[in-house]
């Protein structure tokens, strides 16, 4: 059982994604420890850095996991990585997904965190992603990308996301730019987050609609 196992990793892998990915988070030490491990197609567009903590052990960061393999991979996987992502931990992102990092941008993730299938990132100034996030497919944006007037004056084109430790997105949420998520906190289903959802409790809310809003704060969320 694990010889299929592993034999099923060593076919199904990436290796020209995984050895440039590697490469570019650590040199030939990290192409040697492999920290990150890359399942099926994957189009990559790498002019930004990958920074992995210090004591980054093998296959910390895992894209196109099979974590998800319900149904078969379409193929859209793709990278595009022009500014900074850092990773604080032990990371699975879903087959097809899409992670975009603008020049200049900071994507943060943290450890023992998992986004399904589908999901898409792009990141134009600043997104954190805590620890202990479980997401099903999202979409998150901190930027409107074209500009927006309100009562004749031009709204900021870039804004931050947060996602709190703990936190449990529902299946297709949404989360635009000036979104908070508090700790523990549940995301409903099709939710479109577009607020600040600390001001409803310090965390363990329950956040459902779209607009989203805070409907409890009787939520224990436990993953």
């Amino acid at each position: 059982m694990v010889t299929n196992m592993k034999l099923h990793a060593i076919l199904h892998t990436n290796w020209l994604a995984t050895f440039r990915l590697n490469y570019n988070a650590g040199g030939w030490k990290a192409v040697w420890r492999m920290p990150i491990r890359v399942y099926g197609s994957l189009k990559v567009r790498l002019r930004g850095k990958i920074l992995l903590p210090s004591d980054a052990g093998k296959n910390m960061l895992v894209i196109q996991s099979d974590h998800e393999d319900y149904t078969a991979s379409s193929g859209r996987a793709e990278l595009n990585i022009l500014g900074t992502w850092k990773l604080n931990g032990s990371l699975r992102i879903g087959p097809d997904s899409c992670i975009a990092i603008d020049k200049g941008a900071l994507l943060e993730t943290g450890a023992d965190t998992y986004l399904g299938r589908d999901t898409q990132i792009h990141c134009y100034h600043h997104i954190s992603i805590g620890n202990r996030v479980f997401a099903g497919e999202m979409y998150v944006c901190d930027s409107t990308v074209h500009r927006i007037l309100l009562d004749g004056s031009p709204k900021p084109l870039n804004g931050e996301v947060f996602i709190g430790d703990g936190a449990y997105l529902g299946f297709r949420t949404i989360l635009l730019k000036g979104t908070v998520i508090p700790p523990e906190s549940v995301v409903g289903s099709g939710s479109v987050c577009t607020s600040d959802y600390t001001e409803g409790g310090a965390g363990k809310l329950l956040i459902c609609g779209n607009p989203a809003v805070v409907k409890t704060q009787a939520v224990t969320a436990k993953f």
